[in-house]
């Protein structure tokens, strides 16, 4: 293979989802008839590389990566670096994933220190911080209705999403900032207690609940926001983010942004800079932060510029794909 020249390399997250539904299963699980097909698909395309996407991945497939000779590539993504290193069967097969790996892939780099990386381990360690496409995302304003506030939350409604504590924050802001609403998109398991302390605070008025929607719905919804807030915090059983997506692209659309000291965030969001920190659980800095924003339309609008440009010059999707594309070159050109 010629150096730094791959015959056949793209990029397509489309593409790849469909691939694995429809050779592995819409589980993407890894049972015996799983590997026989990922093992005779690797035989019949003579691929140069693996690449397994989270460390449970990277165990599953490590027997059939050292069959066939081929080198691996692992990445981590959050609860692989966090909740699931409580397993030890895990652990252990961790360590023998990173003895064969050529490369592993972190999003963030606090899970150097938290992953069962020996110091040999950790010179095959690479920070590749996630990008998105900055093209689909621009900083249009137009959208913003005059009087109103619209704050805005993407995610599951789950423990380390921190979303109850958010309405909790929310409802502390309304007393001083009448105009403000919340909207928040995404379900899960702390629906039920969301849809009760909104009731609790009578806040019915003032919090919408949009469910599951659609990427181009997500869009619509943070053009028309003021504000985006991602109340990140660790999980009781451990589980942590890695580098929320809904972050940068909020960011990338220019909006200010309010978010937590937690895993990370504080690698995208400089605090005072490109948006507003705030400590895990501190549900009464949060509020101050919301009627922060809603009293200073310049500050938001600053903030808003520097996270834009922030994506623009360190999270895009093409500096993404030039840094996985230089790793795997430097593997295959050995």
């Amino acid at each position: 293979m010629p150096t730094n020249t791959f015959t056949k390399f793209k990029f397509s997250r489309p593409l790849t989802y469909w691939l694995f539904t429809k050779w592995f299963g819409k589980q993407l699980g890894y049972g015996e008839k799983s590997i026989a097909k990922m093992k005779q698909l690797l035989k019949d395309e003579s691929f140069d590389l693996l690449h397994a996407q989270f460390g449970d991945n990277g165990v599953r497939i490590l027997p059939l990566a050292k069959q066939l000779n081929v080198p691996m590539v692992v990445s981590f993504h959050g609860f692989d670096a966090s909740r699931k290193l409580s397993n030890r069967v895990y652990r252990e097969g961790l360590k023998d994933v990173f003895d064969y790996a050529s490369a592993i892939i972190i999003c963030n780099t606090g899970m150097a220190d938290i992953l069962p990386l020996s110091e040999d381990h950790k010179k095959k360690v690479h920070w590749v911080p996630y990008g998105i496409d900055i093209d689909q995302f621009t900083a249009d304003t137009s959208a913003i209705q005059p009087n109103s506030f619209n704050i805005l939350h993407v995610g599951r409604l789950i423990e380390k999403k921190g979303v109850p504590d958010l309405i909790r924050a929310f409802a502390s802001a309304t007393k001083e900032a009448d105009q403000m609403t919340l909207h928040i998109v995404g379900t899960g398991r702390e629906r039920n207690e969301c849809f009760a302390l909104v009731k609790e605070y009578n806040l019915e008025s003032k919090v919408v609940f949009h469910g599951w929607k659609s990427p181009k719905e997500v869009k619509e919804l943070m053009q028309q926001c003021e504000v985006f807030v991602l109340n990140s915090r660790v999980a009781g059983n451990g589980e942590t983010e890695g580098l929320p997506v809904g972050l940068l692209e909020a960011m990338a659309m220019g909006r200010a942004v309010i978010s937590t000291r937690h895993a990370g965030i504080p690698l995208a969001v400089e605090n005072e800079v490109s948006g507003l920190l705030v400590d895990e659980r501190d549900t009464d800095s949060l509020s101050q932060q919301l009627l922060r924003l809603y009293h200073n339309k310049e500050l938001r609008q600053t903030l808003g510029k520097a996270a834009r440009a922030k994506v623009e010059n360190q999270f895009t999707m093409k500096r993404m794909h030039e840094n996985l594309r230089d790793i795997y070159c430097e593997i295959v050109n050995k």
